[in-house]
């Protein structure tokens, strides 16, 4: 089994590279991309601008930008400055055997972010780390979920750290343009809970962490080019703790896309899913909810199922580092989690 890479830690003086290989940052949100550019700087990071960052590009000159970046040995991680739609589209002319005798780097964000940032970790063993988006880490947030991402790039391998739940989540999406200097207002009263365990009981799930977003991996992850079975083998044999969080999908489309990765096998492999509070959680049209399709989907499995976790697109969000192992320990009672806590090991 070939071990996972780290990239080595941040320290002040590095360069982190600003690169939008997804979506670029239009002119009314670039007073917002100015603030969180200021942020890392006066962290002490020097900040290198992609030329697709600030207008829109093909996905071809947006995937040689990003193959530079990441083939350039003086950066030590790149950040999108956040998701988009197509990161897909880029795939096409990443030369992944090429990376892999480059120096690793973070990679770091979340949402379609993670199309890229699953094919690293799976092609190419890197560590990469789903967290907040570089355009929610404004110099004067203290959301401490938010700004851990800044102690988890210092970690070292062999280092390790410990997560709980956020009290509390947002329920309302920040509006850069209008509101530049807004912070994380977090409101809503969080709960975890396991769908398939309703009995009390302590339960303990480990595995190595592989995930992002189920709006691209859904496509992704049953097929050839994202062999989660081939990297378990190469790279994960102790089994994988898969977590997913919903962007834009319908319920009915939640169901649909849990059950056709169940069918396809993509479960065989895991030892447990977590998955994070859905931004739609009410069809548009009368049918199920989002807790309905998980139920439909997954209800019947016989390995933890994670519910309304700190992932994704309601903020906030944990980090989690790719192909990390990760032990995930809970009491349950009624189906409600309490005393959860989160191990990662950068092992």
């Amino acid at each position: 089994m070939e071990p996972i890479i780290f990239p080595a830690p941040l320290e002040q003086g590095d360069k982190i590279a600003i690169c939008a290989f997804s979506s670029c940052v239009d002119t009314e949100f670039q007073p917002r991309l100015d603030k969180v550019l200021h942020g890392l700087k006066t962290r002490g990071y020097d900040v290198i601008e992609g030329q697709c960052l600030r207008e829109l590009n093909s996905a071809k000159d947006r995937a040689d930008e990003l193959m530079a970046f990441l083939k350039d040995d003086t950066i030590a991680a790149v950040m999108p400055p956040w998701g988009g739609e197509l990161a897909m589209e880029i795939l096409q002319y990443i030369d992944f055997s090429a990376l892999k005798k480059c120096r690793p780097k973070w990679v770091v964000g979340f949402s379609d972010i993670s199309t890229f940032m699953c094919m690293l970790t799976a092609r190419c063993g890197w560590a990469t780390l789903h967290t907040a988006n570089l355009m929610q880490l404004h110099p004067d947030e203290t959301d401490s979920a938010c700004l851990q991402v800044f102690d988890v790039l210092t970690f070292t391998k062999g280092d390790q750290f410990i997560q709980k739940p956020a009290k509390f989540y947002q329920s309302k999406a920040i509006d850069y343009a209008n509101e530049p200097d807004t912070l994380f207002n977090l409101t809503e009263p969080s709960q975890w809970r396991c769908l398939n365990y309703k009995d009390k009981r302590e339960i303990e799930l480990t595995g190595r962490l592989f995930g992002g977003c189920l709006d691209t991996l859904n496509v992704l992850l049953a097929t050839p080019y994202l062999d989660l079975h081939s990297f378990k083998q190469e790279f994960a044999q102790e089994g994988l703790v898969l977590y997913l969080e919903n962007a834009e999908l319908s319920p009915s489309a939640v169901a649909r896309s849990l059950m056709a990765l169940k069918l396809n096998g993509v479960f065989a492999d895991i030892n447990g899913i977590i998955l994070g509070r859905s931004a739609l959680v009410k069809s548009p049209y009368q049918g199920i909810d989002y807790y309905d399709a998980i139920e439909f989907a997954l209800g019947k499995c016989i390995f933890p199922v994670i519910i309304d976790a700190d992932i994704g697109h309601v903020a906030p969000n944990m980090s989690l580092v790719n192909g990390a192992f990760c032990t995930l320990t809970a009491k349950i009672n009624k189906g409600l989690a309490s005393e959860v806590s989160v191990t990662t090991s950068l092992k």
